[in-house]
């Protein structure tokens, strides 16, 4: 091939380039031109499998202001502790305040109210003094079921509970125990006002402390005259932060008394689980008309 016939070739493949770019337009990318109003095709549904994303909420939790000086349960049961499964005789232990003559009294129930077991005990330390009981006590069941170990106090001028506390367990006929030992924990109610000693008047009482309460955190208020009867009453709530959480309450109580005398202000926490009172607190008063 010579010189002139491969430059006639050449530009022969020049012109056909020339040709077929005037002729195919230039390849562009559309930008989208929907409005913001416009429905967009819906995105594909996350993967099931990644890892949730948790969004901390700016809003800090609430919580209970603390109580440094909320004394200790007046009547604590350490054995057994809650959700114990225990056989005849069970040993019920502790450590409780001084009580009229030391003594207390250990009371096993069913749900029914129905009472399987009633011993009496003796705190083991001076007349005056904080200290630890223990007593065996015996019951009867025919299969396992739901009970309840009370362990109370009582008071020297009309036999009502001046201090009552409750531990739930499963009460079995035979076999093996499952024994968890309780905990030590602060009074449960906690009265703040009136405090011992102090007279009322007027026919009202202003009632203040600190208390978890079991159910929808309501407590009950009574006031009992010298003779033990009942001349005031009133529910009332605690203003705690969630249920289950122990919080302030405060209330009055109207009653009726006819002369001056002893009385006593009771806070009790009335029971779901049973016919009667899971929690008992009080404080000796002078009541006047």
């Amino acid at each position: 091939m010579t010189m002139r016939a491969a430059r006639m070739i050449l530009l022969g493949v020049l012109a056909i380039l020339v040709i077929s770019c005037a002729i195919t337009p230039p390849t562009t990318f559309p930008t989208s031109t929907a409005s913001p109003t416009e429905t967009n095709t819906p995105p594909s549904p996350p993967d099931d499998n990644r890892t949730p994303i948790v969004i901390v909420p700016e809003t800090p939790v609430e919580t209970v202001e603390p109580t440094p000086d909320r004394p200790d349960e007046a009547i604590l049961i350490l054995f057994p502790g809650p959700g114990s499964i225990v056989t005849s005789p069970v040993t019920v232990s502790g450590i409780a305040d001084p009580t009229f003559e030391q003594t207390l009294v250990v009371r096993i129930l069913l749900t029914d109210n129905t009472v399987l077991a009633l011993e009496p005990t003796i705190i083991q330390a001076d007349l005056g003094e904080r200290g630890r009981y223990s007593v065996d006590v015996p019951f009867q069941v025919e299969s396992t079921t739901q009970g309840f170990i009370q362990v109370f106090a009582e008071s020297a001028r009309d036999g009502g509970i001046t201090h009552l506390s409750t531990m739930g367990v499963a009460l079995a006929p035979s076999g093996p125990e499952t024994i968890v030992p309780g905990q030590f924990l602060p009074e449960q109610i906690w009265i703040q006002s009136p405090v011992l000693g102090q007279t009322v008047s007027g026919g009202v009482v202003r009632v203040q402390g600190f208390a978890l309460a079991s159910f929808e955190q309501t407590l009950v208020i009574d006031v009992y005259d010298a003779s033990g009867n009942l001349v005031g009453s009133k529910p009332t709530m605690t203003h705690a932060p969630d249920l289950g959480l122990p919080g302030p309450f405060d209330d009055t109580v109207s009653y009726i008394v006819g002369s001056t005398g002893p009385g006593r202000i009771v806070v009790r926490d009335p029971s779901v689980a049973f016919v009667g009172d899971y929690h008992i607190a009080s404080v000796e008063i002078t009541l006047e008309p």
